[in-house]
């Protein structure tokens, strides 16, 4: 479509993350398939014969899932998980108050769409879309606000639980203006139901967020589910002794950080133990100290025996970090893909040595989609300026210089100039070699100061130019202040309240339209059309 632009070519975009999508010969050991069509089917195939757990996972889903009112759709994906041809497509996110950001609905969408596809284009493998709620995580700071209409929307309290359990009881008093203000937009009465049915009437920030996805999705036939069970953490028992005794992540995650960090940015570090122990409302780091294990920050420790007796006892009340999630979430899912943003994609691909050690079969990676959203208005002004594809995200400062270029009837043309002083050093240096030797280090110096220089001349060339057209971009940084609030990605600021309380649920057709399912991209699309 003329209106994407393939998330490799973006200058911010995560190195590693570009050369997985670039499919570099370097990244492909730490992968198993790349994404296309066929391999979604015979990835399907390798997880079918080789998952173990689907009695025990349907019967959890249809316990966590029983007091919800299911759509015909979800009725439907959840009969076909207890069937031996049925796989998920799954994506993940932290429990952020109202979804939080933008591209949590991306992802979403995206998972759903391409289990449309490949649903509607063969019927030998049946594809589900899958949430899986990161209801064990503790960053509460993360998770507890949401911005509308350029205001921050904080839940202010103080919570060291897993965020799942924190009680709902203050709230309504959070969201209640938030709630008022929606009576004033168009469709905010149904933003303002869904709210009520969840937020409101939930005991715990788990079932509000199950409520609150199970709204906004239902009619797409999403499925969500809560790793934090008893039943389920008891599937993945084996793992987690490995972890603690043996220190199995660390070792095999480590020799694959040693082989990345020359080349890229660590995305995440394994620890020797990569799991929490949950006890008096407190989700605490295990800690090896010489043959024992300790809580940290606690004064709780473990022998060897004493701390697998209480896995085997209490297999609750540890929880892995975010290294491990992914690989409880393989454990219990039939999943077979999995739809993340950069850094997520980027942590996963540390993961495929320790998931060959273990035997398990490792997902296929697809960085999600994203969307910059325009009016029309803005749409037009972006015309006018010829700020299109890539360039709407370089950084700001090199787009100014690229304006005030364009604008500017006088030249400075920089690298002529220092292209002939580097000439006239490099004649120096080897005039040095004949006669002195001595004098290179004094030439180097000189050259570096000269260049320097050269270099203060030309900012101040380009700070007088912009002084002329200073009117058009001041023009153009309201512009840009608007399409990138905060000087960040939209997506990552804005709350899809903004446009549900307007467009209601065309907002998700909209978005749902715009997806690609086989090409990470970025999506210009204008809400007004």
């Amino acid at each position: 479509m003329e209106n994407q632009i393939n998330i490799s070519e973006i200058p911010s975009i995560n190195k590693l993350v570009k050369d997985y999508l670039n499919k570099e010969s370097f990244v492909r050991s730490f992968y198993h398939q790349d994404f296309n069509y066929q391999n979604l089917i015979n990835q399907s195939k390798e997880k079918i014969n080789n998952y173990l757990h689907r009695e025990t996972l349907v019967y959890e889903l249809s316990e966590q899932l029983s007091k919800i009112h299911l759509s015909d759709k979800q009725k439907l994906n959840l009969e076909k998980l207890s069937l031996k041809n049925t796989v998920t497509i799954t994506t993940g996110h932290q429990l952020n108050l109202m979804s939080g950001p933008l591209f949590f609905i991306y992802k979403i969408l995206h998972v759903i769409k391409l289990c449309d596809f490949m649903n509607k284009n063969q019927k030998e493998i049946y594809f589900v879309p899958m949430f899986w709620m990161a209801t064990e995580d503790h960053d509460f700071e993360e998770i507890n606000h949401f911005y509308f209409n350029n205001k921050k929307i904080e839940w202010k309290d103080q919570f060291k639980d897993y965020v799942g359990e924190i009680p709902t009881t203050s709230l309504e008093d959070v969201l209640h203006p938030f709630h008022e203000k929606l009576k004033y937009f168009p469709k905010g009465r149904q933003l303002r139901e869904i709210i009520e049915n969840s937020y409101f009437t939930s005991e715990n920030l788990a079932e509000a967020t199950q409520k609150f996805v199970h709204r906004l999705f239902k009619d797409y036939g999403l499925l969500f589910i809560d790793g934090n069970s008893r039943n389920l953490k008891k599937l993945f028992v084996p793992f987690i002794k490995d972890d603690i005794k043996y220190q199995k992540s660390f070792h095999e995650i480590s020799k694959t950080i040693n082989l990345l960090k020359d080349n890229y940015k660590i995305q995440v570090n394994p620890r020797n133990i990569n799991f929490f122990y949950r006890d008096n409302q407190e989700r605490k780091r295990i800690e090896p100290v010489g043959n024992k294990y300790k809580i940290v920050d606690t004064k709780k420790t473990f022998s060897s025996d004493e701390i697998v007796k209480e896995l085997d006892l209490f297999p609750e009340k540890f929880s892995p970090n975010a290294l491990l999630r992914p690989v409880y979430q393989e454990v219990i899912l039939p999943n077979v893909a999995y739809i993340g943003g950069n850094a997520e994609i980027a942590y996963w691909l540390e993961l495929k040595k320790y998931f060959d050690e273990q035997n398990l079969v490792y997902p296929i990676l697809i960085p999600r989609n994203s969307v910059l959203l325009l009016n029309s208005i803005q749409e037009k002004k972006m015309q006018k300026l010829d700020w299109k594809g890539i360039s709407i995200f370089e950084s700001k400062k090199k787009i100014i210089d690229s304006f005030v270029n364009q604008l500017s009837t006088k030249k400075f043309d920089f690298k002529k100039y220092e292209n002939q002083l580097k000439n006239i050093f490099d004649d120096l240096i080897h005039e040095s070699i004949n006669t002195d030797s001595t004098w290179r280090d004094m030439i180097l110096a000189q050259q570096k100061k000269q260049l320097n220089g050269l270099n203060k001349i030309n900012e101040r060339f380009y700070k007088s130019e912009r002084l002329k057209y200073n009117e058009y971009l001041l023009n153009f940084e309201k512009l840009y202040m608007e399409i990138f609030p905060y000087n960040q990605w939209q997506e990552r600021i804005l709350n899809f309240s903004e446009y549900y309380a307007i467009m209601g649920t065309d907002f998700f057709d909209l978005i749902y339209a715009n997806i690609n399912e086989f090409e990470s991209v970025i999506s210009i699309v204008n809400i007004d059309k």
